[in-house]
């Protein structure tokens, strides 16, 4: 998929191989930190598995300041592929039912 920010476009390709990294970013975004030094340290942790997101799935490299515009884009579109995987599960299970 395709996508233009501060007219520069970007291609963005999401792979199984990024859903660990996700399930990462989010665990670690949702949850709440019990200090300041492990607030300080999970943005550490968010910055350095963000960089490694868009290494993976964006196409140029963006500047950081597009990172969690990215990040909302490649969310929406795991979300997308879901969801077509269950559309395919359901028609296949509902042609194949006795």
């Amino acid at each position: 998929m395709k996508v233009k920010l501060n007219d520069e476009e970007y291609e963005i390709r999401l792979t199984v191989k990024a859903w660990p990294l996700l399930a990462f970013i989010d665990d670690r975004r949702l949850n709440a930190p019990k200090s300041a030094e492990e607030a300080i340290k999970r943005g550490e942790e968010l910055d350095q598995a963000l960089e490694k997101l868009m290494e993976m799935c964006v196409t140029p490299k963006p500047p950081k300041e597009l990172w969690s515009k990215l990040l909302g884009i490649i969310n929406i579109e795991e979300n997308r592929q879901l969801k077509e995987a269950i559309e395919l599960y359901e028609k296949f299970r509902g042609e194949h039912r006795g």
